[in-house]
């Protein structure tokens, strides 16, 4: 082979390797809700999720690593890059699916924004340079390059967990029974708010309250969309202080129309039925009593749709 051609394919090399690096740093900032985005788009829990998410990223680490440093590109990066982008590639279609063509895919997290299909093409290419890369490039050979390799790919895995451990690996204490009467007739008796257009002081409803300029209040409703996609006949509610010119906006960032609300202003109120001035908050509320608290990490479907199911089955 030519020098010209060494160089020219081990810039590709570097080229290939440099994406997968900038993707997988790309994704920290936004990795909890990587993980959100595997379980409504997969048949997978939230605790597999959040650790497949992870291990997604530790792979674009390690696949970034390889390839810039030309080693064990023929028998480890090529054939797992591949495998890669093509399970990507799935996923983006499955977005295309539920989502449409629009929106932010997420493969750079928010640092370059990429609608599915951009992304896709981004795949066929960086397909196209790898097969490139698999029939021309060449490897560097050097003592203990197993040793070297190994260590990398352990580095690379611990990345994402040391950035953000997994959710499930904390024992969070069980949520006390509570029995708290809140007051949901200001809902209902409010001069300068319109009243709900269901009633929430009969039966069993998970009300959560949340501000329109709070981005933990973004990721509950969030969470909250997610769960009410695959069992639309959870009870959710959601209350939302703040100015009506932002609701499109945040219903549009968190997808969560779905989910009935309604805008709430008033700071004395608003806090007498949250109960402080915290946000957001999540309750588990039947008549007119608060018999449970959650926040959206904690927040569990299962135990939701046992407590839902409880009195059908007595």
């Amino acid at each position: 082979m030519s020098r010209f051609k060494k160089i020219l394919f081990s810039f590709i090399c570097i080229l290939v390797g440099s994406v997968f690096i900038v993707s997988a740093i790309s994704k920290l900032p936004s990795l909890e809700q990587f993980g959100w985005t595997i379980v409504e788009t997969s048949f997978l829990n939230w605790t597999a999720a959040e650790w497949i998410a992870r291990i997604l990223i530790g792979i674009e680490f390690f696949l970034g690593v390889l390839f810039i440093s030309h080693i064990k590109i023929k028998k480890i990066a090529v054939p797992l890059s591949l495998f890669l982008l093509s399970v990507f590639s799935i996923y983006l279609f499955l977005v295309v699916k539920m989502y449409g063509l629009h929106g932010n895919c997420g493969c750079f997290g928010e640092w370059i924004p990429m609608t599915p299909v951009q992304s896709i093409v981004k795949n066929i290419l960086l397909i196209l340079l790898i097969l490139l890369i698999a029939y021309h490039s060449t490897e560097l050979q050097f003592n203990y390059i197993k040793a070297v390799t190994l260590m990398s790919c352990l580095i690379s895995l611990l990345i994402p967990f040391l950035w953000l451990p997994p959710e499930s690996i904390y024992i969070y204490e069980k949520e006390k029974p509570l029995h708290q009467p809140i007051p949901l007739s200001l809902l209902y008796h409010s001069s300068i708010n319109k009243a709900p257009a269901i009633e929430l002081r009969k039966g069993k409803h998970i009300i959560s309250f949340m501000s329109l300029t709070c981005r933990f209040c973004r990721k509950a409703a969030k969470r909250l969309r997610i769960m009410k996609e695959k069992h639309p006949s959870l009870p959710f509610y959601m209350v939302l202080n703040g100015d009506s010119t932002r609701l499109k906006e945040f219903l549009n960032d968190t997808r969560s129309s779905i989910i009935e609300r309604s805008i709430f202003n008033g700071a004395e109120q608003f806090s007498q039925m949250n109960g402080s001035y915290a946000l957001p908050t999540i309750k588990w509320i039947e008549d007119t009593t608060v018999v449970k608290e959650s926040n959206y990490i904690n927040l569990d479907e299962k135990d939701v749709l046992d407590w839902i199911k409880a009195d059908t089955q007595k």
